[in-house]
């Protein structure tokens, strides 16, 4: 192989070397800005410019912003659920019948974990779930298809006996739960004070898991009462002064009907 010949393969090695820095740099500064601002609130330029690339390589990699995005959320999302599923599968072979809080542990805890790599993800992955605009909507239900969400699978398993309506309502709620987490928007502080430290989701799982667990395997009371007949009953008092009184002008009670 003569020197030519090496020069050559040095430098074929260098450019796929900085195609894939490039990609990656894209998908880091495109993880980050979407975090901090949402899908909508970071334009490509602004992506391209943070990652020290050139415009053109956003169209060159991914094609569009939307595909660009789901990338971003493929490249963690799917380690993660491999993972989830290996520590399921080790649970489920070291006990026949896992509790509920080992379920929720196994599926929770990789996302949690306090890595700088998850650090983006998790508040990206809470932003983006509670963003209501339908493009970010449509993108997500892309990504997360009934077949890549193992959670609801899984927690059905633990609470098979709960009828449907009250296993969904109970589902969303804990999404609701692990997402605010994950959002870490800060609104605790305005009541806790700023020495409540929301930073280390490890710390977080061990109030939130229990939590989760209560409320899903909460006793349901059987009724036949519609929800709406449920609701605490308030005494309303019928009020003796009319609502909209001439100034000055006090309404007087109407006499009691008499009965013949």
């Amino acid at each position: 192989m003569n020197m030519n010949t090496n020069m050559k393969n040095h430098a074929l090695v260098n450019h796929r070397h900085n195609e894939l820095n490039a990609r990656e740099r894209l998908l880091d500064a495109a993880e980050k800005l979407f975090a901090d601002y949402g899908f909508n609130g970071v334009s490509v330029r602004e992506i391209a410019r943070a990652a020290k690339v050139n415009l053109g390589a956003i169209p060159y990699y991914f094609g569009t912003k939307e595909n660009l995005f789901k990338e971003v959320f493929y490249r963690r999302a799917i380690p993660l659920q491999e993972e989830r599923k290996d520590r399921l599968q080790r649970l489920k072979e070291s006990r026949k019948k896992p509790r509920l809080e080992e379920v929720l542990w196994a599926l929770l805890e990789p996302e949690f974990r306090p890595t700088r790599q998850n650090e983006a993800f998790r508040r990206l992955l809470g932003r983006a779930s509670m963003d209501p605009t339908p493009q970010v909507q449509k993108l997500l239900a892309e990504i997360y298809t009934p077949s890549f969400s193992i959670m609801p699978r899984e927690l059905r398993k633990i609470c098979p006996d709960l009828p449907d309506e009250v296993f969904h309502w109970r589902l969303n709620c804990i999404y609701g739960v692990v997402l605010y987490v994950q959002a870490d928007t800060g609104k605790i502080q305005t009541i806790a004070g700023p020495k409540f430290d929301t930073s280390r989701p490890d710390i977080a799982l061990k109030y939130v898991i229990p939590f989760l667990a209560a409320g899903l395997s909460a006793r349901t009371k059987k009724s036949r009462q519609p929800a709406q007949s449920l609701r605490p009953k308030l005494e309303l008092r019928e009020s003796a002064v009319d609502p909209h009184p001439r100034a000055g002008v006090a309404r007087a009670k109407s006499p009691p009907q008499t009965t013949v």
